[in-house]
């Protein structure tokens, strides 16, 4: 251990305690005032690292998963995935330093990864909500994101001023104009169900029964973010061939249109704006509803 070195997170919890979003969203705060940090874009990672003798990340490939904290390290230790963009590999280091508190909460409080707890919500949303406002704090992004206005080109300056991605910068921008845009994220793939029924091509036909046959896939619903007067975007749901969804898709490009979507029960009228984005290098198409 490092003479300069100080836990941020123990530190932090000599004072505070954490029982709500509220709480991880102060300590955030914390580690840019203690560290000197301005909130002004770009966030200065190495000062927050520099001030708590954290020391730098190591870059390695991980299989399946952006970052994680060598358990039971002090100095706190932060692996990193090296395959990841320079933008994505900023946002696993803020992630993995908002981990950091609740590796040192009491004993009797322990949150799953992906499991609600008593926050409400999955740890991994905490952190990324977290990590988001580390990254774009809300003093200075929020003046930005209203004088800018809900839509693509916002998310894009914004992406470049504060140096992080266009997916991470469209929701912060959807959480700043809340129940007025929600964000989607849409791969090209089969439903579950259908590839639960998907029968082997090396199965063998017997008499009277008749493998099935997977259908194409369709642009559907990956992961979404934000809210439009509580439209109900579920997971796996598809998007018309008609819509410009499909056009940014097939045309590799940028597309927009004002059309009805139709969710379930709901077929609202709305603007759609989507982009073709690459993620581990398969092509998705990230879209705001607004």
């Amino acid at each position: 251990m490092t003479s300069d070195y100080e836990n941020p997170a123990k530190l932090y919890l000599e004072n505070h305690s954490i029982k709500s979003l509220a709480d991880v969203i102060a300590y955030t705060n914390f580690l840019l005032v203690e560290s000197g940090t301005s909130s002004e874009p770009p966030i200065n990672f190495q000062a927050i690292l520099g001030r708590f003798g954290i020391p730098e990340p190591k870059y390695v490939n991980l299989p399946q998963q952006q970052g994680m904290l060598l358990p039971n390290c002090e100095p706190l230790q932060m692996i990193i995935h090296a395959g990841d963009s320079f933008t994505r590999r900023k946002f696993s280091i803020a992630h993995e330093l908002i981990e950091a508190i609740f590796l040192e909460l009491p004993g009797n409080i322990r949150f799953d990864g992906k499991k609600e707890n008593i926050f409400g919500v999955a740890k991994e949303r905490i952190c990324n909500e977290a990590a988001a406002n580390l990254l774009m704090p809300r003093e200075s992004f929020h003046p930005r994101a209203m004088r800018g206005g809900l839509s693509f080109h916002t998310a894009e300056m914004l992406a470049d001023v504060y140096e992080v991605s266009l997916m991470a910068s469209l929701c912060r921008l959807v959480d700043m104009y809340q129940k007025h845009g929600v964000m989607v994220l849409w791969q090209l793939k089969n439903k579950p169900i259908e590839l639960k029924k998907e029968v082997p091509d090396s199965q063998i036909e017997m008499p009277g029964f008749h493998p099935t046959n997977l259908p194409a896939p369709k642009l559907r619903v990956a992961w979404s973010h934000g809210n439009l007067n509580d439209l109900f975007i579920p997971e796996h749901k598809s998007i018309p061939d008609d819509s410009s969804v499909y056009e940014a898709w097939q045309k590799d490009r940028f597309a927009s249109g004002e059309e009805k979507i139709p969710f379930g029960r709901y077929n609202k009228q709305a603007i759609i704006e989507s982009k073709p984005i690459n993620i581990e290098g398969e092509r998705h198409i990230l879209s705001l509803i607004r």
